[in-house]
């Protein structure tokens, strides 16, 4: 006999099926019947947890950055290069194709973007947790010399976030020579021109 699962790891379960779903289906098809079938579960359970399905795409999305940033930060705590670090910030930011889950997620919720503040204050924090940790990697850098003063890292860390999230757009759309390579090699360019001695 399977054991009960509690409320909490209903909805972890359901995440997880609609991480599935959105991977196979893309977000903007997605049906619950889609995530009800990879969960086990009737629709009707599903939206017992979530109300509805845009609640689930956000509340999908938020899991997605909660495990990226549990990798973001476990990964750049290895790298002991300030150069080395920003690169591979830069790899972790922007999607890894056109059929990217995470980026494809961000793009339904900007579209039809959540109503109350609490959800609205998650994502904000997402955004200033990439922020903050280019920013540090880039204070580190200076302090060793290896880095120009870019006068305040967090305004020019957020400039840089916000060039990444203009070529993750076109890595998205499929432009043709527009791959993920091409998104990286543009956003180190804009990103040493300013930091490089």
């Amino acid at each position: 006999m399977t054991a009960k699962l509690e409320r909490p790891d209903v909805r972890a379960h359901v995440l997880r099926a609609a991480l599935l779903a959105i991977d196979e289906v893309g977000p903007e098809r997605l049906r619950v019947r889609d995530i009800a079938e990879r969960a086990g579960m009737s629709s009707g359970h599903v939206m017992y947890y979530f109300g509805k399905r845009d609640r689930i795409l956000v509340s999908t999305l938020l899991l997605s950055e909660d495990e990226l940033a549990e990798r973001r930060t476990a990964e750049l705590a290895t790298v002991a290069d300030p150069r080395e670090a920003v690169g591979r910030l830069a790899e972790l930011y922007l999607p890894g194709g056109p059929r990217d889950v995470r980026w494809r997620l961000w793009a339904q919720v900007i579209a039809r973007p959540p109503q109350d503040e609490e959800t609205l204050l998650r994502i904000a924090g997402f955004t200033g947790t990439w922020v903050g940790e280019l920013a540090a990697i880039v204070v580190r850098g200076v302090g060793e010399g290896l880095f120009r003063p870019v006068g305040d890292a967090e305004e020019y860390a957020t400039r840089m976030c916000r060039i990444m999230d203009s070529l993750a757009s076109d890595v998205l759309l499929g432009l043709p020579g527009r791959g993920p390579g091409w998104a990286h090699e543009q956003a180190m360019r804009a990103i040493w021109r300013e930091l490089l001695p």
